[in-house]
């Protein structure tokens, strides 16, 4: 319920109802019903929503204040009825008039696009900013009721004429070109990637709240020093991925799109998971298409057989090549190039330097639930067992949750649990732990890692960079595969393993505090995942990975090379 509570849609449409309700149920209380609608518009103007978006609660809002300025005016307010009527019945075609702005039109930021002032203001931002001011001007004409307001009101009705009649004529301009041009397609952000003249681009799908999947990735194709572009296919991810970097972006939506927008100077393209619309650009054979992922990890994701269409395969190290063999996925090895983790430059390898008597710190970092049972490795229901016990040892604890947990609004108050016991441990301790926003958004994970001398991690990508760290930590089994976690999760070897309920928790608390038996398997297992690549090292191993596949002009040959040796002869 409070994730539901927290979507603006529904605070939106709940204060719309209370609108429409009062105006309805209660004439006399006036000023709640247009306070209300204040908010609504107020908001949905401040937020810049487009046309088409919270067309639910801008219908209601507009119907109230109908209704409000109807009993308290009458006849005598006639242009703001009218005007009214113009805002409501717009708001009730809302879905109409965005396809029709939409036709030839794309959005982008970071590109170098000129348009003429009247194609400026007929876009579907400027246009959606249009309506939104109309809406709370029609809000504000309603609540000026005393002398002048009918001067208010015919000011209103003639702006709201010419406002929706410009809004009309661009979109029967649209609807027109539709009929005479059978995919349409944005002239003026064609141009403008022409002579962007990209060497690569960057595709990114995916569900709410993944921009994370591509901002850890985002640096590091800035440093390769040739231009790219970001193509984002879904509207949501748009502004996330937009504040995150300055490189061009283009939000791409349709197919026929994709199919067209890319110039000559393309000849690769990436992707950072195994969205289903990563499909729609795969089919298109003139470029070399490399699957990156968003993390290495023994996760079922990270050896999924989606990875067979791809042209080339990034992978951290070794471990990621034998992970997809050992499941069967029979990708042939030159397809695989190992870089390992650019995303560890940064990372301090070694024991941290603290004072003996300093308290050490537990980076505790629990993953999401999966998008099915059978790979929800997280270890929060077991959670407030481990941290506790972290607490009873008089440590400094940082707990980083999977932004995606929020999602699941079981494990999302586990979670809130959790953080509420380290709060009130932090206030009556005074040691200086980390949760929440000072642990997930305001700090990077590497310097999260940096900062913690052990850790406790999931399965999950978290474990494969703390490696690379060399310090020791453990691993969780929630889902109880016991004797062959090993064998499913090799990486689990340099790890002191927690039993599923966290019942042998004291025992690996005192291998990672005090005795720590496994340094020397730790060295050996990290190679084998992270390669034998010094920090120093990593980026410019990425950077000349990323220029070999488009150095050359993509040709796809097969070189009969198979992942899995010959069957043999009968």
């Amino acid at each position: 319920m409070k994730k539901l509570l927290n979507s603006w849609a529904i605070r939106l449409n709940l204060l719309a109802i209370a609108a429409a309700a009062t105006a309805v149920a209660a004439h006399h209380m006036t000023w709640v019903t247009l306070g209300l609608a204040l908010a609504v518009y107020g908001i949905i103007a401040w937020r810049r929503e487009g046309v088409q978006a919270l067309r639910i609660a801008r219908i209601l809002t507009a119907f109230a204040i109908l209704i409000e300025v109807w009993y308290s005016g009458g006849f005598d307010r006639w242009p703001l009825l009218a005007a009214g009527m113009l805002v409501t019945c717009f708001f009730a075609v809302a879905d109409v008039a965005s396809k029709g702005l939409n036709v030839e039109y794309l959005q982008s930021v970071n590109l170098d696009v000129e348009r003429t002032t009247g194609e400026r203001w007929s876009t579907p931002p400027m246009i959606g900013h249009l309506t939104n001011v109309l809406a709370v001007l029609y809000v504000l004409s309603a609540i000026h009721s005393g002398p002048g307001a009918f001067t208010t009101d015919l000011a209103l009705l003639v702006l709201a004429i010419v406002g929706f009649g410009w809004i009309g004529r661009a979109v029967l301009r649209g609807y027109l070109q539709r009929r005479r041009v059978s995919h349409p397609i944005d002239g003026r952000v064609m141009d403008a990637v022409e002579r962007l003249r990209p060497r690569f681009v960057i595709h990114f799908a995916g569900g709410r709240e993944s921009e994370y999947q591509l901002a850890m990735w985002l640096p590091y194709f800035d440093r390769v020093g040739d231009p790219y572009m970001v193509i984002i296919r879904d509207r949501y991810l748009f502004d996330g991925i937009a504040a995150l970097t300055r490189a061009p972006i283009v939000l791409v939506p349709a197919q026929s799109v994709l199919d067209t927008i890319l110039p000559d100077s393309v000849r690769a393209c990436y992707y950072v998971n195994h969205a289903v619309k990563n499909a729609q650009l795969i089919k298109l054979d003139n470029y070399l298409h490399v699957q990156l992922m968003h993390g290495d990890s023994d996760k079922a994701i990270s050896r999924s057989p989606v990875s067979l269409m791809y042209d080339r395969v990034f992978v951290a190290g070794q471990a990621g090549v034998d992970r997809y063999h050992r499941h069967g996925v029979d990708i042939p090895n030159y397809k695989f190039k190992k870089i390992g983790r650019p995303q560890l430059h940064d990372l301090q390898v070694g024991r941290r330097q603290r004072l003996p008597e300093a308290r050490p710190t537990v980076l505790y970092t629990p993953t999401w639930t999966g998008l099915t049972a059978d790979v929800n490795y997280s270890s929060l229901r077991e959670g407030k067992a481990i941290v506790e016990a972290l607490l009873e040892r008089g440590v400094d604890l940082i707990f980083r949750t999977h932004p995606y947990t929020r999602t699941n609004a079981a494990y999302f108050a586990l979670a809130e649990e959790i953080k509420a016991i380290v709060a009130a441990d932090a206030a009556r301790t005074g040691r200086p732990h980390l949760w929440g926003a000072q642990a997930e958004t305001e700090v990077t994970l590497t310097e999260c890692i940096n900062a913690a001398d052990v850790a406790i991690s999931d399965i999950s990508g978290t474990a494969s960079d703390w490696l690379y760290s060399g310090r020791p930590f453990a691993m969780t089994d929630p889902k109880g595969f016991g004797p062959s976690y090993l064998e499913e999760f090799p990486l689990a070897k340099a790890a002191y393993l927690l039993d599923p309920d966290a019942g042998n928790i004291e025992q690996v608390l005192d291998e990672l505090l005090l005795t720590d038996s496994k340094e020397e398997l730790r060295a050996e297992v990290r190679e084998y995942y992270l390669g034998d690549i010094a920090p120093d090292e990593l980026i410019p191993l990425f950077a000349k990975e990323v220029k070999a596949t488009y150095a050359h002009p993509v040709r796809k040959v097969a070189t009969g090379e198979s992942a899995l040796p010959p069957a043999p002869v009968a």
